[in-house]
């Protein structure tokens, strides 16, 4: 198995790293274990602060209602992670996290394409990559995150409590601490005093009503409505009946609103996930979950569903839409507090980039930290700004490449050119193993986006253009082979 390498911030000698006292990070969602652990380089103590009461063994808790579905910790995620926790990977692998690293052990279907996948083919390998996929569960890998956590010696956490505001100073120009209250039938109200405060609480948090209530004004939303839903069972295949496979992706096409996924876990279970927007959501009886199911995943899978034994009852999980908050535009910010994970920028999960967004938003923390505590929060923010550009761009511009009666919103020219784009790449990865690989470099973060631009890149697009051209099969008679019936 070949390892995440570690990989350097930025180079430049920082003129005086932030150090002090205490900080506080509201929120024990990944993004916040990951924000405490690079504060714990640079304060003597770090206080977590978290309203459930953290279970000691891996548990879906309250907090974290998307626990029960498919998650996917992307190679970029894993290796930021196991920078910050050197051989985090490795323990988690062994802990019995199944992983992957071929094209040969996923069927990703984009825009209609299958991507090329010949298990007998070696380009479906590459030796020289950095990394894995790693596909733990939620709870398996917030359990292994929080045993590294806790080992930290300066790192506290305050579980079972509620954040009943931010504390300030008399001019309002700095945030000085928390009050918090526990949750016990008679709560106990205390304050944290902090030379920094991280909230981590996600999009419903309460971090925009903080500033309006000191003065600031709050950052712009931007928001697409997508209204999806989702149902997610874990299932036990049958030996043999999914071959080598560690995951599958069926994303929506305009005549099919609809898609799936699913990825190996460990205890030799399988999680799956169907997936609707906007009115066409998969049910939750295991009867109908199933012949929904027929209609999406490849045949193969279907069959083996049948046959596998089901570990629990479909789960629904709601996402109403994308929301993005620019932080990075405000003019005026409180000292002493920063915003970060789901209250920056929330996406749509079939993309699966929330964790491996949050590590590259711990990564920025740590290097706006390295180069000390002058304009704190507007360096971070502006910095920050770029990764969660890709990865809006990706999760919006894919939403968007759906009918406008499925997902409002304005189309502009620009969108519709990248997602032009986006279907000559997703052709050619059909059978082109190169463009396959760009396209997961570049979604998962461990590429730029230019490279899907590059000379090399053009070349092979206009390649396949000459050699493989298709007959066009209208949108409907697609849905309509497929036994789907759209409005």
């Amino acid at each position: 198995m070949r390892l995440p390498k570690q990989r350097t911030g930025d180079s430049r000698t920082p003129s005086s790293p932030v150090h002090g006292e205490h900080a506080v990070v509201l929120g024990a969602s990944m993004s916040g274990l990951l924000a405490a652990r690079v504060l714990s380089d640079h304060f003597d103590q770090v206080t977590v602060v978290e309203r459930d009461r953290l279970p000691e063994e891996g548990q879906p808790r309250r907090g974290v209602p998307q626990a029960r579905h498919a998650h996917l910790l992307l190679a970029r995620g894993g290796q930021i992670i196991d920078e910050l926790f050197p051989g985090f990977v490795r323990e988690l692998v062994g802990a019995g996290a199944p992983y992957a690293e071929g094209l040969d052990q996923f069927h990703l279907e984009v825009n209609g394409h299958v991507f090329f996948h010949d298990p007998d083919d070696e380009r479906s390998r590459r030796p020289e990559v950095e990394g894995v996929l790693v596909q733990p569960s939620r709870p398996f890998l917030d359990a292994a995150l929080l045993r590294r956590i806790r080992q930290l010696p300066n790192v506290d956490f305050l579980d079972g409590c509620d954040v009943e505001d931010v504390t300030t100073n008399s001019a309002l120009t700095r945030v000085t601490g928390v009050r918090i209250a526990s949750r016990d039938s008679t709560p106990v109200q205390r304050s944290l005093a902090a030379d920094l405060v991280v909230c981590a609480t996600g999009r419903s948090g309460r971090a925009t009503a903080w500033l309006k209530a000191m003065g600031y004004a709050p950052p712009q939303e931007e928001e697409l409505l997508v209204g999806l839903k989702y149902a997610t069972r874990r299932v036990r295949f049958p030996s043999g009946s999914v071959d080598h496979l560690r995951g599958m992706l069926v994303g929506p096409t305009p005549a099919r609103p609809v898609g799936a996924f699913a990825f190996a876990q460990e205890r030799d279970a399988w999680i799956v996930t169907l997936q609707g927007y906007n009115g066409h959501h998969p049910p939750l009886r295991p009867d109908e979950w199933l012949a929904f199911a027929d209609r999406v995943v490849p045949r193969h899978i279907a069959d083996a569903l049948h046959e596998a034994e089901p570990l629990e009852d479909p789960h629904q999980h709601r996402f109403s839409a994308n929301l993005r908050r620019h932080y990075e535009k405000l003019s005026r910010f409180p000292e002493g507090f920063l915003v970060t994970g789901d209250a920056l920028a929330s996406f749509n999960p079939v993309y699966g980039q929330g964790m491996t967004v949050a590590a590259m938003e711990a990564l920025t923390l740590r290097d706006s930290l390295e180069h000390g505590s002058d304009h704190l929060a507007h360096r971070f923010f502006k910095a920050v700004a770029k990764p969660i550009n890709n990865a809006w761009q990706f999760a919006a511009g894919g939403d968007l490449a759906l009918p406008e009666e499925i997902v409002p919103g304005p189309r502009p020219l620009p969108v519709r050119m990248i997602n032009g784009y986006v279907e000559r790449v997703s052709a050619a990865a059909e059978h082109d193993p190169v463009m396959a690989w760009r396209f997961f470099d570049v979604t998962g973060f461990d590429a730029p986006t230019a490279a899907l631009f590059s000379p090399d890149s053009l070349r092979r697009l206009a390649s396949d253009s000459r050699h493989h051209r298709r007959t066009a099969v209208p949108a409907k008679a697609m849905a309509a082979a497929k036994g789907w019936t759209w409005p």
